[in-house]
């Protein structure tokens, strides 16, 4: 398999997929391009959705701008994405590429002559074509948010002490021609490299890259723990290495084929305030911190493409890679690294911002049933992933679809005892989690939580919604009959059928012999029969 050779590459395919709007009336990129963009995740079905290549931009000061805007390419939907993997359109097949990668990474490999440096600004020459300001970086939250952010940014760093370099997304806003900063979460890794260049009073050099391949936007925006190299696993995704070649002004390597890198430092002695900013959770923030970026060089390809990432409120595409990632990703954790052979599928969901709500399903395996301390494992493993994520785990049998609310909680209502199969989980982090408690008042005159990164007010919850022992069968035609009535369906022309699990009914352990007995003679048109039983068992009262 020969992967994409850049973002151009990609959108090529795309658009012979028929999953590229091409947009070729001027946009204006301040007021315009975020709400249109927005409608498809608010106005269209998960498949119907598809990424956008604007081509004619302005500002809403009148500019226009050289080059084009690609928005919601990666990951509109799940078609999208795995044509991003260059993998059959499923999950298991996604889940299949993203364990590879992690078996078997691939190292980056250097060269000496790349696209990303057909042109070069730096030193005197750094604002020649006006800095950070010729690229047409859009508004966002329209309405709420303050500034052009930068969202689609794979920002890369390095460990002052052992040299070990992370990719990572984090938002950002401009800020000056020079000038941008980076909100980068507690548990960022580019935030830890920041504070231990803080211990030694000395800046983070930094270069933030637009527009690589999309296996490196999918690994940067993924939780890959400290330590282990995103280009390398971004390798493994791609099956074949990342090309990279030195920065001008900085101590690092950035992909040879992105459109644009912005090289420069974060200083260790001050931080700036993070203008609000949509997030993930569906609600603006405010009052939040952010890291100042000086930009010392840029260097980018001829009419290069601005590469924009679409987050804030979910389902966003944000919310559709945090998905298929996180499922990827403890997916493996739990098979691979915890050894829970039961585990058969992770689904996340986009009401919980791809992170807050994970649902495990559980398979047996041969004719043994799932102990009961295997589904607990199972709960309490998913928790080891992160410190903030997921708030609410959900363990249902074989049957269950995860990825359907309804039947998630049809396994929640009638699976499922609060007393006994609750879990809550107290000292979690609710970094970006409202709930954790109010914002505006004094520490002192808050009631409760009073923190939301201590114990007291942050919790997961942990939900056994398995059946604890045999249930009667669930009340559907068995599949032969609902297979025929497909078929049926399919003859009439009737509209696509979208099944549900459980579509069909199966035996879950009790089922009286008695009762097999008449279904039997009622599949053979016996009714006279069984009415004629029935009706000797009456009983007086």
């Amino acid at each position: 398999m020969t992967y994409y050779r850049d973002l151009r590459e990609f959108l090529g395919e795309l658009e012979k997929a028929g999953k590229l709007a091409r947009i070729r009336r001027a946009i204006n990129k301040d007021t315009e391009l975020h709400p249109l963009v927005r409608w498809q995740f608010r106005g269209l079905e998960e498949p119907e959705r598809f990424g956008f290549l604007f081509e004619k931009l302005t500002g809403i000061h009148g500019e226009s701008y050289n080059g084009s805007l690609a928005s919601t390419v990666i990951a509109p939907c799940l078609e999208v994405y795995a044509l991003a993997l260059k993998c059959a359109p499923n999950r298991q097949a996604i889940n299949d590429r993203w364990a590879a990668a992690f078996r078997h990474p691939i190292p980056p490999v250097s060269v000496q002559k790349a696209p990303v440096k057909e042109e070069i600004h730096v030193g005197e020459g750094l604002l020649a074509h006006g800095g950070l300001g010729e690229f047409p970086i859009p508004m966002t939250g329209n309405g709420w948010e303050a500034l052009p952010r930068l969202t689609g940014c794979c920002w890369f760093s390095k460990d002052p002490e052992t040299g070990e370099v992370n990719v990572g997304t984090y938002n950002g806003v401009y800020l000056g021609p020079a000038e941008s900063c980076a909100r980068v979460s507690p548990r960022g890794h580019m935030r830890i490299h920041w504070q231990k260049c803080q211990a030694k009073g000395k800046p983070l050099q930094v270069a933030a890259v637009i527009g690589p391949s999309p296996a490196l936007v999918m690994t940067s925006i993924t939780e890959i723990p400290y330590g282990v190299s995103e280009l390398e696993v971004a390798g493994g995704l791609a099956g074949e290495p990342i090309e990279i070649i030195r920065c001008e002004t900085v101590d690092l390597e950035v992909p040879a084929n992105a459109e644009i890198v912005l090289e420069g430092e974060i200083p260790p002695d001050y931080i700036l305030p993070d203008p609000a900013s949509g997030e993930h959770t569906g609600y603006t923030f405010v009052d939040r911190t952010a890291l100042p970026f000086h930009i010392r060089c840029i260097t980018h390809r001829k009419n290069p493409i601005w590469h924009d990432l679409v987050d804030q409120f979910p389902p966003s595409e944000s919310s559709v890679m945090g998905n298929l990632n996180r499922e990827a990703n403890m997916l493996n954790f739990l098979r691979n690294a915890c050894g829970i052979p039961y585990v058969k599928d992770v689904a996340f969901h986009h009401c919980g911002g791809s992170r807050r709500f994970c649902v495990i399903r559980l398979q047996r395996l041969g004719a043994t049933s799932i102990p009961n301390r295997n589904v607990w494992h199972a709960l309490q493993a998913s928790l080891a992933v992160s410190t903030e994520w997921p708030k609410i785990t959900i363990a249902v049998d074989e049957d269950i679809d995860p990825w359907d609310l309804e039947s998630v909680f049809w396994a929640v209502s009638f699976s499922y005892q609060p007393h006994r199969d609750t879990h809550i989980v107290l000292g979690r982090g609710a970094t970006a989690d409202q709930s954790g408690g109010p914002r505006t008042l004094p520490l002192d005159e808050q009631e409760y939580p009073r923190s939301r990164t201590g114990p007291q007010g942050n919790s997961s919850i942990l939900i056994d919604a398995t059946r604890k022992w045999p249930y009667t069968p669930t009340s559907l035609p068995k599949r032969e009959y609902m297979d025929r009535a497909k078929e049926i369906w399919e003859e009439l022309g009737l509209p696509r059928l979208r099944p549900r699990e459980p579509w069909y009914g199966i035996s879950l352990g009790e089922w009286p012999e008695e009762y097999q007995r008449h279904a039997e003679m009622g599949e053979r048109g016996e009714f006279d029969k069984i009415a004629a039983e029935i009706l000797q068992q009456k009983k007086k009262v």
